[in-house]
């Protein structure tokens, strides 16, 4: 059985989803239904319950129902080892409203990962070919999720980052002003460098292995990951925090005047990116568009990984349409991957008897969701 799993659903109000009060199998279940019928949208509600925000990076309120006032998501969450928590988020308008166990949390972000999931979906892609933002924003949710204080740090990081850009874009601002905000934003970031460092360390043999048993047949050279810090710095010296210290403070004295010409701070973990290689060859330029979802399937399941050591709880797994994404040789190596650890929800536009074995049934239309198939009890 898995280490954490949902016990329950309930959702009301949230986009196309009818009323709905579900128990949920142990092992997961497979929704089926065409496309437009709200089976996205099932998964993006579990999303909210993990992470209290939408995987389509949209406002609260967008997720609210055509005609409703509000929405509102719950979930029971039960661990290994007996321990349950009830979980809901709501939202009126686009202000948010988050409990565990009928107490209402004033900040949300200290109780994210109540319930583990990782989303896999077409969009991943991003993850490899789009910009460097959503690299960043990959490893700093999976870090804030597997360490708190990496969240607060990164959170007192941007507070000194816009101030010191507001500096920047005045008139009159002396360089012992600035140096004065050069100090403080080192002191704030340098931990950021290093504890991305070191997670992708973690990451990079992980990633490779997983991308090369998820890759196709005959694909000539290894999967590689590997951390791009903006500060000027060896990679291999970016797990030293008195390094990365003494390199930033030179370059942002070196850089003052373009970053004064320009009005923002050019250095920085603000500016980090992640090379996804592989045989050697940038995926971002080069890559086609299989080895492209290899690349992000693996970092998902990277991320699945990471989560479960650090934190003892294995996620549950949101796989959006992600099979029809793939040619049929990836798709038996993922599910292969994947195995039976996890509670898994999957979604489909028609039944898949090779992927829906062991897993219930659901079908999904006009927002509707009915069981189709026994539940396990749990």
């Amino acid at each position: 059985m898995p280490v954490v799993r949902l016990t329950e659903v309930r959702i009301n109000g949230f986009r196309n989803l009818a009323t709905t009060s579900l128990e949920v199998p142990v092992e997961g279940a497979i929704l089926v239904g065409a496309n437009g019928q709200g089976k996205t949208n099932f998964l993006e509600a579990i999303h909210f319950l993990s992470r209290f925000r939408s995987f389509r990076g949209t406002r609260h309120g967008d997720a609210i129902a055509f005609g409703a006032g509000h929405f509102r998501v719950e979930g029971g969450v039960r661990y290994r080892d007996g321990r349950s928590h009830a979980v809901a988020v709501a939202a009126d308008g686009d202000r948010r409203r988050v409990t565990v166990d009928g107490a209402v949390v004033s900040r949300p972000q200290e109780v994210a990962g109540t319930l583990l999931a990782v989303t896999l979906r077409p969009e991943d892609l991003e993850l490899v070919s789009g910009s460097p933002e959503a690299r960043r924003a990959y490893v700093d949710e999976l870090l804030a999720l597997a360490c708190r204080p990496y969240r607060r740090a990164l959170s007192q990081y941007d507070r000194v980052l816009r101030q010191r850009n507001e500096l920047l874009r005045g008139a009159g601002a002396s360089l012992t002003q600035i140096e004065a905000w050069d100090e403080a934003l080192i002191a704030a970031g340098a931990g950021l460098v290093v504890a991305r460092a070191r997670l992708v360390d973690r990451l990079a043999d992980r990633f490779a292995a997983t991308a090369a048993r998820v890759a196709a047949d005959g694909e000539a050279g290894e999967y590689e990951v590997e951390y791009a810090p903006s500060v000027p710095v060896d990679p291999a010296s970016t797990g030293c925090e008195e390094t990365v210290r003494g390199a930033w403070s030179r370059a942002l004295v070196e850089r003052y005047e373009v970053d004064r010409a320009r009005g923002w701070t050019t250095v920085g973990p603000h500016r980090d990116d992640l090379s996804i290689r592989q045989g050697g060859r940038d995926l971002a330029r080069y890559g086609s568009q299989g080895e492209r979802r290899t690349a992000a399937v693996a970092l998902r399941l990277m991320e699945a990984e990471v989560l479960e050591a650090d934190t003892g709880q294995r996620p549950v797994l949101l796989l959006d349409d992600v099979f029809s994404e793939l040619d049929e040789g990836r798709s038996e190596r993922l599910l292969e991957c994947l195995g039976e650890r996890h509670q898994r929800f999957v979604t489909s536009p028609r039944p898949v008897p090779w992927l829906a074995d062991g897993l219930a049934r659901w079908t999904v239309a006009e927002g509707r969701i009915e069981a189709m198939t026994a539940i396990a009890a749990g």
